[in-house]
């Protein structure tokens, strides 16, 4: 150990944690150079090849994915020595990614309790649908409904979102009982595109309306529109479950079909020992099993 360079180190877990240089680089706020230099010189003082090289293109050996193993497992626990030698193991912060429309219709409403029972753990957003795989940089974790897998982190399904048509009771009344959508526009969001087809073909009705369909860049402006009486949506039931209840919007027709993929808790296995992490992560499926028992609870009385 006193011929190694604790830097080198560091920066043979990153490339092998997040699978390239560039990702490594980003991390740890270097170049790519400065991270191949460091795993270099680390393999110099070693003696023995960490990466096998394809011309431009560098893959970690067995060799060091044993290493970076280890070296994961131990930076963490200097991560938490230090916080409780210092004292500050109770004031910590949580980085989450997730899709913009749940963070602001899901977690932000429920963060004052989560802040109640844990004051002095800070949470920070960052929303986005792209992969996170390839550059998890300081997120502690991530909703997806991405089917990504990788060794480098944990996946705990949460649930699989409930489809239904909403929108508001004028709308509703114009559509008339047998739910003609010819009648008023149909809002979609660019990224949810395929959600009418699938709902129209269970709910058993045409798609040779002329009426266009109203794009948004996001489920969240879909929502607005919806609510503002634009036309119908086809909505996350999870997300409108309020509205639903307090009689803002309403379902024209009873058709609910699954969402395509489920809603999946992603967490890095570097990170998962993290105190401030691990009691939001833990705190996450609570209220995840919550939002699932009150969804049935309206899908039963609602018939």
């Amino acid at each position: 150990m006193s011929r190694l360079h604790l830097q080198g180190l560091r920066h043979l877990e990153a490339v092998v944690r997040l699978g390239t240089f560039d990702a490594a680089a980003r991390e740890l706020h270097v170049t790519p150079g400065a991270v191949s230099q460091h795993i270099k010189r680390l393999e110099d003082r070693l003696g023995v090849s960490l990466f096998h090289r394809y011309g431009n293109r560098s893959e970690p050996n067995d060799a060091a994915r044993q290493i970076a193993r280890t070296l994961s497992d131990a930076f963490e626990q200097i991560e938490q020595a230090l916080e409780q030698g210092t004292g500050r193991s109770e004031s910590a912060s949580v980085k989450i990614k997730l899709y913009q429309t749940w963070a602001n219709r899901w977690l932000i409403p429920r963060l004052e309790a989560f802040s109640e029972q844990y004051p002095d753990i800070s949470v920070e957003f960052e929303t986005g649908i792209e992969s996170v795989d390839a550059g998890w940089g300081d997120l502690d974790m991530a909703l997806s409904m991405r089917p990504d897998t990788s060794p480098n982190y944990t996946r705990v399904p949460l649930f699989t979102p409930r489809l239904l048509a909403v929108c508001t009771p004028a709308v509703a009344e114009r559509l008339g009982p047998e739910v003609d959508l010819s009648r008023t526009a149909r809002i979609a969001s660019r990224n949810r595109m395929e959600d009418w087809p699938n709902w129209m073909a269970a709910a058993g009705l045409s798609a040779d309306d002329k009426k266009p369909v109203m794009v948004f860049s996001n489920s969240t402006l879909v929502y607005e529109a919806a609510l503002a009486g634009y036309g119908v949506a086809i909505a996350q039931l999870e997300l409108v479950l309020q509205d639903l209840r307090e009689g803002r919007l309403v379902r024209p027709a009873p058709t609910v079909i699954d969402a395509a993929s489920p809603i999946v808790l992603l967490q890095p296995v570097s990170r998962a020992r993290r105190g401030a992490a691990r009691l939001f992560h833990k705190w996450l499926v609570v209220e995840a099993e919550r939002l699932r028992t009150r969804t049935q609870a309206y899908l039963d009385a609602s018939g």
